[in-house]
């Protein structure tokens, strides 16, 4: 590991949201509140992984769902602070992996990535401020790209655009697309470059994420059955096996990871599943890795299923950790959230949800970059499919 990339990831928390209904476990006062915009604003039910990000420049958020599997139309909610929630088609005949989504600052962008179903072709979705209307482009085509499979993981970096997802043709080897402002996308072969390939899993056993000034991350889970983290800056990688032994038998596992920072205080963290069902973080702080079996630590074992659906993965808010999972019995969404101090919670964030398995999303936006507010906001379908918005503002204190 180099000196620079150790030094940058150094160490901290922050506290953070959560449940409907109930006190909020954040740095300010309030409680999530909740939206049924099916209802209110007429947006069309959905099916599948909802993805939520803000775009800063204009301090607005959005999020992104398909309408139903088998080419549906690719929906897009976004809404100003303090504004309307407002929806619009970005795509039709979207037959989607899952989804993913980042902001580009380059030129005020947002993007949305993911792996056709049927051709395994890396897809984008594009809009900006100088060109508004979602362009769809085929990477794989257009740029002469390899297929993928399922996830793709998407994140600006040092201003570039990255993807990170699995071949499909091997089902182990990490590939990454990048985008150079002044140059057309490229494809690189990590694990040709490394000598680390993940698990074949159609891709659920890999996940990325930007490091900032500290580099890219890319969490998997290895032939060994550990997971492992890919790190460093501008492709110059160290490999670490980090936590205990993971469920390798189950899909749905090492599809999140976060990077978390409070000023110039950096933590990292990567989600993975136990064997026996057991959720873990590893995480990196102050120079080191642990180890948090968060179903003991919060004595949720029994209740609380990270692997049924894709609602197992962490975001942040205000620097602290959220990861989603359902309930084992009844579909309920439910919340695992570390504050800065490093207390777990777990919080019941919805009532039973029938014949669902969560498809939850989280994310958190500015609000008021001068007075340092944000908005929290938790996406889940309720049973009959309607797209379900909640949030909570709150000041920001560092």
């Amino acid at each position: 590991m180099s000196r620079k990339w150790a030094t940058a990831l150094s160490a901290a928390l922050a506290m953070g949201a959560a449940a409907l209904c109930a006190p909020a476990a954040h740095a300010g006062a309030g409680y999530f509140t909740s939206q049924d915009l099916t209802a209110s604003i007429n947006a069309p039910v959905g099916l599948g992984q909802p993805v939520g990000w803000s775009t800063p420049w204009d301090l607005q958020r959005h999020f992104a769902y398909t309408t139903y599997y088998g080419g549906g139309r690719l929906v897009v909610a976004s809404s100003a602070p303090g504004g309307g929630w407002t929806w619009t088609t970005a795509a039709l005949n979207v037959y989607p992996g899952f989804l993913s989504a980042y902001s580009y600052s380059w030129d005020h962008s947002s993007h949305i990535s993911y792996i056709d179903g049927t051709n395994h072709h890396l897809m984008e979705l594009w809009q900006s401020e100088a060109s508004p209307t979602w362009q769809k482009v085929d990477l794989t085509v257009t740029y002469n790209g390899p297929l993928g499979a399922m996830h793709t993981h998407g994140y600006e970096q040092n201003g570039e655009q990255h993807v990170v997802f699995v071949d499909a043709e091997t089902g182990t080897a990490i590939k990454e697309a990048v985008f150079t402002p002044g140059q057309a996308w490229h494809f690189v072969n990590v694990s040709a470059q490394t000598g680390h390939y993940a698990l074949d899993s159609q891709g659920w056993y890999v996940t990325a994420t930007s490091l900032g000034d500290g580099g890219e991350a890319i969490g998997y889970i290895s032939a060994d059955g550990y997971p492992h983290v890919l790190a460093g800056p501008a492709g110059r990688w160290t490999d670490q096996r980090v936590g205990g032994p993971a469920a390798t038998g189950s899909y749905y596992n090492v599809n999140s990871m976060a990077f978390l920072r409070d000023g110039h205080l950096v933590r990292y963290v990567l989600r993975y599943d136990e064997p026996d069902g057991d959720v873990h973080e590893a995480a990196w702080q102050s120079g080191g890795w642990s180890d948090t079996n968060v179903t003991a630590v919060t004595g949720s074992r029994g209740i609380a299923s990270p692997d049924q659906g894709n609602d197992a993965y962490i975001w942040d808010a205000d620097g602290s950790d959220h990861m989603f999972a359902t309930d084992r019995n009844n579909g309920a969404v439910h919340e695992f959230v570390r504050t800065r101090d490093g207390r777990w919670y777990f919080w019941t964030d919805s009532a039973p949800v029938a014949n669902n398995e969560g498809w939850a999303a989280g994310f958190a936006a500015p609000d008021d970059a001068v007075h340092g507010t944000e908005t929290e906001f938790y996406v889940y379908y309720d049973s009959n499919l309607h797209v379900v918005i909640a949030d909570l503002t709150a000041p920001y204190q560092p």
